[in-house]
């Protein structure tokens, strides 16, 4: 089973590109398991991460306590990298928890990108990265040495390797809650252009969300099935494993409509960070910028070009950003130059 978050196709791109920056760990070829190993500086990005959430995104939750969260968090830290249940973060979960407004719950599989563009940071819609529990470890991941204390940094399970492997049971936990806590209109963006089907029949949404739901608080659930622009219509509502979904939510006595194609309306213009650019481009550079000093040494300037063009889904899709690093020592020429296709995290 792939792992959750806005992480949840989740494809860790802000990984993919400290793996261009960073030379091959020492090792490498002997890593124990499948999966990234422990991302580097875990503990500043998470605590950074809730930092900013209770500051700027939700002020309202000023009173949490993100170091007491980040410490519920690092007990899994301790225990066999196989062995970790998502019970064990329950403390974390209720630390960090927080309730989600009314009709703002965002459910998905297999569009990442247009989820995490639609929700705006949580201004539109809230999907499981845009709460505190599931932002502070998206794109993440952790796990201690199998035979050893201390970090794994060269590699961590996925569930090709164990079941209860630290982040898919961190994800499991998150889900569970975020389940819970949903109310009013449920709206679910399923991927109709996926040749695997746009509702994985075994996966999250299906084994650790839907049976959580609380029929009580719950008005009705909305199916939104999405197609690729140009690509192939595999699934439409009534087809396939969308039809066994709308089966599925009959069968438990929920209200539900679906979309093929929902629109999605237009925003405001893009919020632009302090530096002229827009969010998504500050943290992929801010990221980085985090990993250089564990690989280059002295004084260098960084300059980073970037073009954007629409490329997928619909017309108010967030585009895809291309995206050049160019990094200068500051007595010489271009040491080296990193082109990525970078798009929204």
């Amino acid at each position: 089973m792939e792992a959750r978050g806005c992480a949840r196709s989740r494809r860790p791109l802000p990984a993919l590109l400290l793996i261009l920056l960073l030379p091959p760990a020492a090792g490498a070829a002997d890593a124990r398991w499948s999966g990234q190993g422990t991302t580097l500086y875990l503990q500043s990005i998470f605590l950074g991460r809730c930092a900013e959430y209770i500051a700027v995104l939700s002020p309202e939750l000023r009173d949490k306590n993100c170091t007491a969260i980040w410490e519920a968090f690092k007990l899994v830290l301790d225990k066999d990298p196989c062995s970790v249940l998502p019970s064990d973060y329950d403390l974390f979960i209720n630390l960090s928890r927080h309730s989600i407004p009314r009709d703002k719950s965002l459910f998905w599989e297999n569009n990442h990108l247009l989820v995490t563009s639609y929700a705006e940071n949580g201004r539109r819609f809230m999907p499981l990265c845009n709460v505190l529990y599931g932002m502070v470890g998206d794109f993440l991941s952790w796990c201690r040495q199998k035979n050893a204390s201390g970090l794994d940094y060269q590699s961590c399970p996925t569930s090709e390797d164990c079941e209860n492997n630290p982040v898919d049971s961190y994800w499991k936990s998150a889900s569970i809650q975020y389940a819970k806590d949903s109310s009013g209109v449920i709206n679910v963006m399923l991927n109709g252009s996926e040749p695997t089907g746009a509702y994985p029949v075994k996966g999250f949404f299906a084994d650790f969300e839907i049976p959580h739901l609380q029929k009580d608080k719950i008005t009705r659930i909305e199916i939104w099935v999405m197609h690729e622009i140009g690509g192939t219509n595999v699934e439409s509502c009534g087809e396939g494993s969308v039809k066994i979904l709308e089966e599925r939510l009959e069968k438990m006595g929920f209200q539900y409509s679906c979309i093929n194609g929902y629109k999605v309306p237009s925003g405001p213009p893009t919020q632009r960070s302090f530096l002229g650019l827009p969010p998504t481009v500050t943290w992929i550079l801010s990221s980085l910028l985090l990993s250089l000093p564990s690989w280059l040494p002295g004084p260098h300037i960084f300059y980073l070009y970037c073009t954007s063009n629409l490329t997928f889904f619909t017309e108010a899709c967030a585009p895809a950003i291309t995206c050049v690093l160019r990094v200068q020592p500051a007595q010489n020429s271009y040491q080296e130059v990193f082109p990525s296709k970078i798009i929204h995290p």
